[in-house]
């Protein structure tokens, strides 16, 4: 059917547009053409309207033949075109009945997937932690069944939920994964998810703002915000033990959102019961719904983790290697994925394939000797102090400068690690230090570790004089 842009440009060019989408990257179209649109002057030349000069000079200096082609497919006759930097709509001359009334192509409808993106940054959520890259084992079947149950019909089947495990086992990637579905799926459902240690410094804020005032955020805000979620997901609640005020808010937002049967799911790295410093009010709660808890992966487990991750990052590394990694690393899957890490990246600094041997010298093993040696934690800081030339007295000291933090932090991360002393017994052997302290430390060098940087090394480094 042959078009005239003179009578209706918009139609005439977003059909345009239409030709020169299948012939041209995604995000070229997504990025510069599309945000194009077009009127006719008072001549009667088509005037192609670009947001800014670098549009203007791609559709003019890249695209112009593939867009002039497109047009003169559908006009049936040579059509040139003038490209201007102009926001259609919102200049005085532009022509009446055309793009003023119509709006500019870039500012069409969103894409359900550019839609869910803002909702996911809205609710805090990160899009890489779904169900389907979630590995399900005997290690977290129950767990897994009941949060796909509840991202299916939140706020109806089990409310509240309680997730419990130790650190780097997965609780984060499965609770984030609820929400992220049901964003995908419900897209008229309020979800929030925020951890134990943002809930307290929100409230902190809000308090100190008081009523608030223009840019403040205020603990009319706050409440707002936490207590209007049609699902509240919060991460590491252990964080906010000990803190009255925060234990008191948590306690009335809770207590709202389960009165009008909206979805609550939390995480923590203990069970309820063993929240000996949590009000008995709000530990009755967690157990007034279902508790799930995730236990370390099996061996099968963590070397389909382990493939997962290298299908993902398209890596050279074989079935063998990854089962050498799994069998040798059995404590968490941060340390797992962290360890993988490490392989890939020697074995790309040697400029080799990964191999058995190369992936024992990245990790800082023996082939012949892998028993895990019991350690006490008097070892495990003598060995910290040893590799950061460091005292042990400056270690359980209250001096905070960087060449004893991160030793400081490395001896929690260790001691919690290699011994699964409780956070209260690690503190008051590093000088009396709050376990929420500890907590902190450990979940700072494991972050790190999973960087696959100088930390890493140094952890397995430490590792290895231990194992002697």
């Amino acid at each position: 059917m042959i078009q005239k842009f003179e009578e209706k440009p918009i139609e005439f060019w977003k059909a345009v547009l239409g030709e020169v989408e299948l012939k041209l990257s995604p995000m070229v179209f997504k990025s510069l053409v599309s945000r194009t649109t077009a009127e006719v002057d008072t001549d009667g030349n088509l005037k192609v309207l670009c947001e800014d000069d670098f549009v203007k000079n791609n559709v003019e200096k890249r695209y112009n033949v593939v867009l002039e082609e497109a047009a003169q497919k559908l006009a049936n006759r040579k059509v040139r075109f003038i490209a201007i930097v102009k926001k259609a709509g919102l200049e005085e001359n532009a022509v009446v009945g055309t793009t003023a009334n119509l709006g500019p192509l870039f500012h069409q409808p969103k894409s359900p997937a550019d839609t869910i993106r803002e909702k996911q940054k809205k609710s805090n959520l990160s899009p890489k932690f779904i169900f389907e890259s979630y590995i399900m084992g005997k290690n977290n079947n129950l767990a897994y069944a009941i949060a796909t149950a509840v991202a299916q019909r939140p706020g109806e089947l089990y409310n509240p939920v309680f997730v419990y495990s130790g650190v780097g086992l997965g609780k984060t990637h499965l609770i984030q994964a609820i929400g992220n579905e049901i964003i995908k799926n419900k897209p008229g459902m309020n979800v929030v998810y925020t951890t134990g240690e943002a809930f307290t410094n929100e409230l902190i804020d809000a308090i100190k703002n008081g009523k608030g005032g223009p840019g403040k955020y205020s603990t009319n805000d706050f409440r707002n915000k936490f207590r209007k979620a049609d699902v509240l997901l919060i991460d590491d609640i252990q964080f906010v033990i000990g803190k009255e005020a925060t234990q008191e808010e948590f306690f009335h937002t809770f207590n709202a959102l389960y009165m009008a049967q909206k979805q609550i799911v939390i995480t923590s790295d203990r069970p309820p019961k063993d929240f000996n410093s949590f009000e008995e009010r709000i530990t009755s709660r967690f157990s007034s719904g279902i508790i799930a808890d995730i236990q370390a992966p099996d061996m099968e487990v963590r070397a389909a983790i382990l493939r997962t991750k290298r299908d993902m990052l398209n890596h050279n590394i074989s079935n063998d290697v990854l089962n050498f990694i799994a069998e040798r690393v059995t404590t968490n899957i941060r340390e797992l994925e962290g360890a993988y890490m490490q392989v890939i990246t020697n074995a790309m600094a040697e400029k080799i394939e990964p191999t058995r041997e190369s992936a024992a010298r990245a990790l800082g093993q023996n082939l012949r000797n892998n028993q895990k040696r019991n350690v006490s934690v008097n070892e495990i800081l003598k060995a910290v102090c040893t590799y950061y030339a460091v005292k042990a007295p400056d270690i359980k000291g209250k001096r905070r400068t960087k060449d004893l933090v991160i030793p400081r932090q490395v001896a929690m991360f260790l001691i919690k690690e290699m011994t699964d002393t409780p956070y209260m017994t690690i503190g008051d052997f590093l000088g009396g230090r709050d376990h929420t302290t500890i907590m902190h430390g450990v979940r700072t060098i494991e972050s790190e570790v999973s960087k696959a940087g100088k930390i890493q090394q140094d952890i397995a480094n430490v590792r290895l004089t231990l194992a002697e």
